[in-house]
């Protein structure tokens, strides 16, 4: 028997400013301190009201970095878990030969893994961390028979 088992927390992923805080520049966006930047589910993951774009740059030779916003990874994907099985046994038919069976399956338990939402525009809270395909396949069981001589 073999098996593989597979966790992953999610990948990070940014949530960029929809403002140019100066001249072109492009910032992250600020997350509100205190306020869940996850809702949960596929429909809508991350949490609009977490959000915020970054303050202006007030003058020419600003020294406060906040222009710059927040961190370049706020928040992660749904996590990945995955379920490998493998069983292989083998028959003697003659002293020179054997036959083997091989039963393989792959995303045993059938659990999908979700891509990260394509939308980051938080202030498009209908459509905001929406999750719209996958990043792995279904169950897929495959069986071999083998003849050794």
């Amino acid at each position: 028997m073999n098996t593989i088992l597979s966790f992953d927390s999610g990948q990070p992923q940014t949530i960029g400013s929809q403002i140019s805080t100066g001249a072109g520049i492009s910032a992250y966006t600020d997350v509100v301190p205190g306020a869940s930047q996850y809702r949960g589910g596929v429909a809508h993951s991350y949490n609009p009201a977490a959000f915020k774009d970054p303050p202006l740059v007030a003058n020419i030779g600003q020294t406060d970095l906040s222009p710059l916003g927040g961190p370049n990874t706020q928040v992660n994907g749904l996590g990945y878990k995955d379920f490998d099985f493998s069983v292989f046994k083998s028959f003697g038919i003659t002293e020179r030969s054997h036959a083997e069976f091989r039963a393989e399956a792959f995303n045993l338990t059938n659990t999908p893994t979700f891509n990260l939402p394509t939308n980051t525009d938080y202030k498009d809270e209908a459509n905001f961390g929406q999750i719209t395909s996958t990043r792995s396949s279904a169950r897929q069981l495959q069986f071999a028979l083998k003849y050794y001589w």
